[in-house]
């Protein structure tokens, strides 16, 4: 019964919060992956250009489509395959499709944050605390309204996680196939990925993972032998617009105007020792998805095109530090749960405002990636003094 009442405060807040969290037809983005599934279903190519001005024909669903895709946004960058996962909603005419459409992302989302509950593998109260302040956070309630699927990388990376820690190839496969329909998120993921299966020769994982992302990445060429040159070109266009306003680097940028080459240096310097601290310090038992979620925070802290939406990725770093911090004494147990939990649930919205009111500061946002791997490494670190503590106390005189 315990158990059960940890999903209890999430639940009502996925309900209360779904009309605001719910995609809005023509301002949200699950018009624009339906109509790439629907150019699949057509035999057109997402990669073509002229193919996307046939999207206004659709009407007001497709009124962010028609009216801002032109010339930047209709660009489809994306990999093939991401496009391949909308073909089931573009088998049914518009209104249909979206409606599964962003019932199917409303419960990726969801589950997401109820397999994160699962997997802090932490006390009810914590899993109930950890899982509204996702619910509640402005990356969340972000993603689901702009019609987004960040959902899948959370799933992808405890698929990874689970899969390095119980030694079986085919969690890391599907884990890797999940990151791979937004890469650019998550390449030191990937890197570290591939570092720890050479490393420790896990040979079968490290061919399943490559068989089943080379046979995708293959027809997927196969079927738009255009899409590499159209998604380094698109590329190209959005880095000659500057950098989003939700990366880590135009937050890092801001803080120091007359030379932003300092603040990159800082930021990504704290974030880099972080990362380094929580792995020297985090439990034993928690060393493998310590590694694997502080390097998503990390690798959404370097991604140049970042949305605020994908910030989502970085909930697993702030949960685990959670899941750490339990065997603290009561009073700083409290305050590190207080200070996670204001930052998610508060701190996200006022980063969104406050980076659109005011120009000292700006892309607040970006600042989450670094904040999540802080928290991390400081769960690991008051976790690992106090399991010293007691060695010190025994240790003869």
């Amino acid at each position: 019964m315990s158990r059960l009442l940890a999903y209890v405060p999430f639940v009502l807040l996925l309900v209360a919060l779904a009309p605001v969290s719910w995609p809005t037809e023509g301002v949200g983005d699950s018009f624009y992956f339906w109509y790439a599934g629907h150019l699949v279903v057509t035999g057109a190519s997402p990669y073509d250009q002229q193919a996307w001005a046939a999207a206004s024909s659709f009407g007001g669903v497709a009124a962010r489509v028609a009216s801002n895709c032109f010339p930047a946004e209709c660009l489809w960058i994306y990999p093939p395959a991401t496009a391949w996962l909308f073909v089931p909603f573009a088998l049914f005419d518009v209104g249909t499709g979206l409606l599964l459409l962003n019932v199917s992302l409303f419960i990726v989302a969801a589950g997401s944050v109820f397999l994160i509950g699962l997997w802090m593998r932490a006390r009810s109260a914590t899993r109930a605390l950890t899982m509204s302040a996702c619910v509640l956070s402005q990356p969340f309630i972000f993603d689901v309204h702009a019609g987004h699927f960040e959902g899948l990388g959370i799933i992808g990376l405890l698929l990874i996680g689970g899969g390095l820690n119980s030694r079986r190839a085919l969690p890391v496969a599907l884990g890797a196939l999940l990151l791979s329909f937004k890469p650019h998120l998550y390449f030191l993921v990937a890197a570290v990925v591939l570092a720890v299966l050479l490393r420790e020769r896990r040979w079968r994982a490290l061919a399943m993972t490559a068989a089943t992302l080379g046979i995708v990445t293959g027809l997927g060429l196969a079927r738009n032998p255009d899409a590499l040159g159209a998604i380094i070109g698109g590329f190209s266009v959005k880095a000659a617009g500057g950098l989003g306003w939700a990366t880590t680097w135009a937050f890092a940028g801001s803080l120091f105007p007359d030379s932003t080459l300092i603040g990159y240096v800082v930021v990504f310097a704290i974030a880099g020792v972080a990362f380094w601290a929580a792995l020297q310090s985090v439990p034993q038992v928690r060393r493998t998805d310590a590694l694997i979620v502080g390097s998503a925070a990390l690798s959404l802290a370097v991604a140049p095109n970042v949305h605020p939406y994908d910030l989502l990725p970085a909930l697993p770093a702030l949960a685990l530090s959670l899941s750490i911090t339990e065997r603290l004494r009561v009073a700083p147990r409290l305050l590190f749960q207080s200070l996670v939990t204001i930052t998610l649930a508060i701190g996200t919205w006022l980063a969104v405002g406050v980076s659109h009111v005011q120009d000292r500061v700006q892309a607040l946002p970006g600042a989450l990636p670094v904040l999540a791997l802080v928290f991390l490494a400081a769960a690991a670190v008051a976790d690992a003094r106090m399991r010293r503590a007691p060695e010190a106390l025994s240790a003869p005189s």
